[in-house]
C-alpha cells in the first residue's frame, strides 16, 4: 500500500507528514542530543535570557531543556500533532505552547531571545516569507535582544551531498532520501520514501538554503546585526567541515 502526501509549497503544513515521519527525526536520542544542545548553546550566548520564543518547536525537543534551564519559554509551531507531543510531556513545566504559523506569529518586544533550531527557518518559497518572518522576530525581541538561527548551510552542502541516502531504523523501517539541489544552489529538493512493512510512504519537500555570507546579508535587511557565525552548537569555527551554520544576531 502507498500513501502520497505532497503539498507542494506548503508541506510543512501537512500534518499528514509529521505523524508519519516525525518519529524518526523526534526520538529519544535526537531529544537527548536536544539537551546538549541546549546547554551549549546557553555557554555560547554567554548568559541566561530570561524569555524565549523557540519558533518551529516541534515536540519541544529543545522547548523543553530550556525551561529546565529555568527560562520563560513560548513554543510555536504549525503541528498539531506535534503540539500535542509537547504539551503530553510537559511534566508540570510551565510552557506556553501556541499553533501558529512563524509568518504570523509576532509579540512586540516580548523575548530576550529567539531560537529557530534544526533548519526549521527556510520553509518557504517566496523569498518575502523569509523576510516577513526575519521582521517578525525583530519586532518580538526586546531592544538588544538576540536571535540563534540553526540552519545546514550551503558550503556544507555543497561539500557533502549524497545524491541517494538510505537508513534502515532498529525496529525495521527503511528510509530512502533522494536530496538535490536546485535554482541555482539556493534551494534543497528532498525526496523521503519511508518504507514501513506492507505501506510506503513517499513525500517530496523544498527548503531553501543560504550560504552564511547569504544568512548575514538577510539578516542585516530585517535590521538584525550578526554578532557571530559558527559550525556547531560549542562554537567551532564555520568552514567547509562544519555540519551546521549557527548564527547569532542582535536586534538593532
Amino acid at each position: 500500500m502507498t500513501d502520497h502526501s505532497d503539498h507542494g509549497d506548503d508541506w510543512y503544513l501537512d500534518d499528514e507528514f509529521w505523524r508519519n515521519f516525525g518519529s524518526l527525526m523526534f526520538n529519544a536520542d535526537t531529544f537527548a542530543r536536544g539537551s546538549e544542545e541546549v546547554q551549549q548553546l546557553l555557554e555560547l550566548l554567554g548568559g541566561q535570557p530570561g524569555s524565549v520564543l523557540d519558533l518551529g518547536c516541534g515536540p519541544g525537543r529543545h522547548a523543553l531543556p530550556l525551561a529546565d534551564a529555568g527560562l520563560k519559554v513560548t513554543a510555536v509551531d504549525t503541528s498539531p500533532s506535534l503540539l500535542a507531543q509537547l504539551e503530553s510531556t510537559l511534566d508540570g513545566r510551565d510552557i506556553e505552547i501556541v499553533e501558529a504559523d512563524m509568518r504570523d506569529f509576532c509579540r512586540p518586544q516580548a523575548f530576550d531571545l529567539v531560537v529557530v533550531m534544526w533548519t526549521s527557518f527556510g520553509y518557504f518559497t517566496d523569498e518575502g516569507d523569509h523576510a516577513a518572518v526575519l521582521e517578525n522576530i525583530r519586532s518580538s525581541l526586546k531592544p538588544g535582544g538576540r536571535l540563534l538561527l540553526d540552519l545546514v548551510g550551503l558550503e556544507y552542502l555543497c561539500r557533502n551531498l549524497q545524491p541517494v541516502h538510505l537508513t534502515e531504523y532498529d525496529d525495521g523501517r527503511i528510509l530512502v532520501e533522494r536530496p538535490d539541489l536546485t535554482r541555482d544552489m539556493t534551494r534543497l529538493e528532498n525526496e523521503w520514501m519511508l518504507i514501513d512493512g506492507d505501506r510506503v510512504h513517499y513525500h517530496s519537500f523544498s527548503h531553501r538554503v543560504w550560504s552564511a555570507g547569504e544568512i548575514r546579508s538577510l539578516l542585516a535587511q530585517a535590521g538584525l546585526a550578526v554578532e557571530s557565525i559558527h559550525g556547531d552548537y560549542a562554537g567551532s569555527d564555520y568552514d567547509l567541515e562544519a555540519e551546521r551554520l549557527v548564527v547569532i544576531a542582535r536586534s538593532t
